[in-house]
């Protein structure tokens, strides 16, 4: 076979995935970025030009969407470390490390709307958290909390880091399976506490996962709390706690808003895009 023709059945070979790809990525974006021009009710659309971006920006809503956006940005710090800590503890077996590591990643197979129900359940007036803590002799930390702000929040991040905390220690227990066992055992001899040896070791030698990491869940929580967001507080109460990607939902499929929920949803493409382009500038000069 030539080589001209060896390109040729290479280019056939990817053909169905580029089709798909059209398909099913390519065709979505173009529509909503089409859609996020008209004034659309999901059967009928006329052209309304910036209407709807103008809308986004003058009426109000979209300083409490990113405020809500910005708790959930900063909470990704807490799991990274949380996951780190996890990870060391774990290669460095610690006593039951054998339990912890058949279990850790069980949360990870779970939806995100089964672990919100289930925290739902839990933090009722009446659920496992009030009741243990009434049963202990802590009844006066008791609260409503799913109908308060803050401990709204807290629940959301909590069930955030739960469910995250399985992928991020299966990614740093890979890296730390690359780095020589002898540098470990030098720095043990040396008298470093773990501590020591996950910030002076540890972090610098997992780099790229860090960096991984970081980027796969600075996305998510832009795109990918709706599960979270739907099971637990429904985005309230009002919108206090409802990220854009909860608002795209709630004007395309209750208030029938189809165009402006499409001019959401390109803004959102295009913050996730300018963030990730900073993070990468960011990372470029941290290597440097």
């Amino acid at each position: 076979m030539s080589l001209k023709q060896e390109r040729w059945v290479g280019w056939f070979s990817l053909l169905p995935a580029f089709l798909l790809l059209a398909i099913f990525v390519g065709y979505p974006m173009f529509n909503t970025f089409f859609h996020s021009f008209t004034e659309w009710d999901g059967v009928n659309s006329a052209f309304i030009g910036l209407d709807n971006f103008k809308n986004i920006v003058s009426n109000g809503d979209l300083p409490l969407m990113l405020r809500n956006n910005l708790i959930f940005l900063l909470s990704v710090p807490g799991i990274l470390l949380i996951s780190l800590t996890v990870s060391v503890l774990l290669h460095e077996e610690v006593r039951g490390w054998r339990f912890f590591r058949s279990v850790y990643y069980l949360p990870a197979i779970l939806s995100s709307v089964v672990i919100g129900f289930l925290a739902k359940s839990m933090f009722t007036n009446r659920g496992v958290v009030n009741t243990l803590l009434e049963n202990i002799g802590l009844g006066r930390f008791t609260v409503d909390w799913l109908n308060t702000v803050p401990t709204e929040f807290m629940i959301l991040i909590l069930c955030f880091y739960w469910q995250t905390l399985g992928q991020g220690t299966l990614i740093f227990l890979s890296g730390l399976s690359s780095i020589s066992n002898e540098l470990f055992d030098a720095a043990k001899i040396d008298g470093t506490t773990w501590r020591q040896r996950l910030f002076y070791i540890v972090i610098p030698s997992l780099y790229p996962a860090i960096f991984y990491f970081t980027i796969v869940n600075v996305i998510y929580v832009f795109v990918g709390l709706f599960g979270l967001v739907y099971s637990i507080t429904g985005g309230g109460p009002g919108y206090e706690t409802t990220p854009i990607d909860y608002m795209i939902y709630i004007q395309a499929f209750r208030s029938g808003n189809m165009g402006y929920a499409s001019a959401l949803s390109v803004f959102l493409f295009f913050i996730v895009m300018l963030i990730t382009w900073i993070q990468l500038k960011i990372s470029k000069r941290l290597e440097q």
